[in-house]
């Protein structure tokens, strides 16, 4: 999945009509290359760092006046835009060469703003009056799935589209799906199919969709990795606080050690007994962090992507590992008190 930032000469394309002949040539001719997919065109891409929010009323509706009218996110398509991102049609259909500048206006929303809008009514064939200098009033002919927007961690919002072919303009962004991860050529064939068009026109560079989700997801990912980073050292540092702790005691019982294995208790008796009581603080220590975590958690909601803040399964595995921790710290100095010789401990000041 690739995209490249379009944009048409302003001198050359200032009038629509040159726009929209432009995009009816070069969008069929970008869909027979070679290796491509599906083909199409959108202004503002998803993940793009652009967004466009324009007002609208519905047709029908009591009019609350200026100023009072409801907004969700505008985009302008082209092409087989939804077959190329697998956004999926729910119901209705998608724009095509009918709904050309003298066609009745159009438009398609998605499944967010149908719940959002339209909960108990069916919205195709429905109409918007969409705000401007010039208001217009368009058909609801098309439901499509939701798609993130600005970022993966955001929850898809109301959303709807307009053909470009009815709102012509100079920038847009391609888009294209390939059947190939290896992009080699794909350069050099856009600048070809551009230049069959117009010599003129600048060839944008093709640039893979993940790279602009991964942008998106920069500084959560730094973040994450920050605080993993210390939440590594954190363990570390837990585990050689257990030891020091753990090794300590066992030096100042190995009298006490001495004296039960002369009265007879077992090595693996005075394992268990250090490793028993070793990981009975471990385990208070761990349900009081447990419950900390479960207060502070919430905080870091805005951090996490897929997985909620009170996940019981990442809270059981932390907990899993953080226990490791502990029983591996606490083993070798209760494996070194198996070694004591009870003679040397009676002695031992």
């Amino acid at each position: 999945m690739v995209t490249a930032d379009f944009v048409l000469p302003g001198g050359k394309y200032s009038d629509q009509e040159k726009q929209r002949q432009f995009y009816d040539r070069f969008l069929p001719r970008l869909a027979s290359l070679p290796g491509i997919e599906a083909a199409g065109g959108a202004s503002p891409l998803p993940f793009s760092g652009d967004d466009m929010a324009l007002s609208f009323w519905f047709a029908g509706r009591p009019d609350p006046g200026p100023g009072s009218h409801v907004s969700a996110a505008r985009m302008t398509v082209a092409g087989d835009y939804f077959r190329a991102m697998r956004i999926p049609l729910l119901t209705g259909r998608t724009f095509n060469e009918r709904d050309a500048k003298d066609s009745v206006p159009v438009a398609m929303i998605n499944d967010a703003f149908a719940k959002k809008f339209y909960p108990n009514e069916n919205p195709i064939g429905q109409h918007l009056i969409l705000d401007g200098a010039k208001p217009v009033t368009v058909e609801i002919i098309g439901i499509v799935g939701n798609s993130r927007h600005d970022s993966l961690a955001v929850a898809p919002d109301a959303e709807y589209y307009v053909p470009l072919s009815q709102n012509p303009s100079r920038s847009s962004y391609l888009v294209l799906r390939t059947g190939a991860a290896n992009l080699s050529g794909l350069q050099g064939a856009l600048r070809a199919a551009i230049h069959e068009q117009d010599s003129e026109v600048f060839v944008p560079d093709v640039v893979p969709l993940e790279k602009l989700i991964s942008g998106t997801l920069a500084r959560p990912r730094f973040n994450m990795v920050l605080l993993g980073s210390f939440a590594g050292v954190a363990m570390i540092l837990a585990a050689i606080g257990i030891y020091g702790v753990i090794a300590y005691g066992v030096t100042q019982r190995t009298r006490e050690i001495g004296i039960r294995m002369a009265l007879g208790a077992q090595r693996l008796d005075v394992l268990r007994l250090i490793l028993f009581q070793s990981m009975t603080i471990v385990a208070i220590g761990l349900g009081i962090g447990l419950i900390g975590a479960l207060a502070v958690t919430r905080w870091m909601a805005s951090l996490l992507y897929g997985v909620s803040a009170h996940d019981l399964f990442v809270h059981g595995f932390v907990l899993l590992l953080l226990a490791a921790a502990g029983l591996v710290a606490s083993y070798i100095p209760a494996r070194r008190a198996m070694s004591v010789d009870p003679v040397v401990a009676l002695r031992y000041e």
